[in-house]
């Protein structure tokens, strides 16, 4: 839309819609696992297969975030986000119907519009929000982190209550719903303006540093966050630490997240130089990860609290630098791909090799301590990152 139309859209309304969509950016992916076994039980389906409904999305982030920019340039961003949004919604409705093909088809429609969505938001906040960057940005990882608490926290007190565990499905294909309407109904109103349309290769950018260690620190970030995600409550339960608290960690960890991503986006868009600020994020990371190693027993919940705080901060981190090494939104969608993207793909095998390095030592040992050392890597590449210097373009 163009510069008036963005200045006549009421503040208040630009917020919900922005709020909606991102809402819809994380509930769907984490609605699924808290009743995958009665979905393998009524499916008649294995383990193996019920795999492909969580990991079919993530793997749409990796395969296909690197096309959004492309598409946000022919079609014009504010259309774009709506037509995710459909996707997401339609998806999500597919994904309610007891039929494995039928599921795993919602499963990679969704997974489609949720990796373009990743994308387009903070594009979104580049060209509408510059000057409130920081506080935008934070209230983006913010409801994220809600939509994720929410998805995860109802699903299983919403199947018991329809003896059903489509109903938690559904319920969340009809918030994709209410966005995608709200998102059609703006785009149509405000049409791209003249000029928004700029065809621009996103492998331009294979030549920049800056987009680089940026991609780097995203999938660093983002295979420590999963692998976590999978594994600590295994982990704590193998060193004694009592059920109810190894379940409880992961909680403590999602929970500590919000609060943390919020301040930090907010920190960060104050700040010229960020290499201190990664570096003590890290530093929480670390001690939180060296608690796990050394001391599990001793402060399980002290432990979930540094890793909360310090992924949810390095992710709101990546996200904010995202926005601010780029010059144009259109740069930062193509940016917003590249890292997330690759930095998906990096994250894939985090939780696989984790698995598969305890199955080979019978220890937690040796996988914390390669969580450790890929942390060194995103500790290096934050620091380059959070030096004030914008991406450049190869012609």
């Amino acid at each position: 839309m163009s510069d008036a139309h963005r200045k006549a859209l009421p503040a208040a309304l630009w917020l919900l819609a922005f709020s909606l969509a991102a809402f819809n950016l994380r509930a769907p992916i984490v609605v699924i696992g808290p009743v995958l076994d009665p979905i393998m039980h009524a499916l008649d389906i294995g383990a193996g297969a019920a795999s492909l409904l969580t990991t079919g999305m993530i793997l749409c982030f990796g395969v296909l975030s690197p096309l959004a920019p492309g598409v946000a340039e022919r079609f014009g961003l504010d259309r774009s986000i709506a037509a995710a949004l459909v996707a997401i919604a339609l998806g999500g409705v597919l994904r309610g119907i007891e039929s494995f093909p039928v599921m795993l088809i919602g499963t990679l429609v969704a997974g489609l519009g949720i990796a373009f969505g990743n994308v387009f938001m903070p594009s979104l906040v580049k060209r509408d929000r510059p000057q409130q960057l920081g506080r935008t940005m934070g209230i983006y990882t913010v409801v994220m982190g809600i939509g994720a608490t929410l998805g995860a926290g109802t699903a299983v007190p919403l199947m018991q209550l329809a003896g059903s565990w489509t109903l938690p499905v559904r319920l969340w294909a009809g918030v994709g719903v209410v966005a995608a309407v709200l998102w059609w109904a703006l785009a149509l109103r405000h049409p791209p303006a003249p000029g928004e349309s700029r065809q621009t290769r996103i492998t331009r950018l294979f030549a920049s540093p800056v987009a680089w260690t940026l991609t780097i620190f995203m999938g660093m970030q983002s295979l420590g966050f999963y692998t976590l995600q999978t594994w600590v409550p295994s982990v704590a339960l193998s060193a004694g630490v009592p059920e109810a608290s190894a379940g409880a960690m992961l909680s403590v960890i999602n929970f500590t997240s919000i609060p943390a991503s919020y301040l930090i986006a907010r920190l960060a868009a104050r700040l010229r130089h960020h290499s201190l600020l990664v570096l003590a994020l890290c530093t929480l990371i670390a001690i939180g990860l060296v608690g796990l190693w050394g001391a599990p027993t001793q402060a399980p919940m002290l432990w979930s609290v540094l890793l909360g705080a310090g992924q949810g901060g390095c992710f709101s981190f990546a996200l904010t630098m995202i926005v601010m090494r780029t010059a144009h939104s259109h740069h930062a969608a193509m940016l917003s791909g590249m890292a997330q993207s690759l930095g998906y793909l990096m994250a894939a095998g985090g939780p696989l090799i984790f698995g598969a390095l305890h199955s080979m030592t019978g220890s937690w040992q040796l996988s914390l301590g390669l969580l450790l050392a890929l942390l060194g890597i995103q500790v290096v590449a934050g620091l380059l990152i959070g030096r004030p210097r914008m991406v450049e373009l190869a012609e």
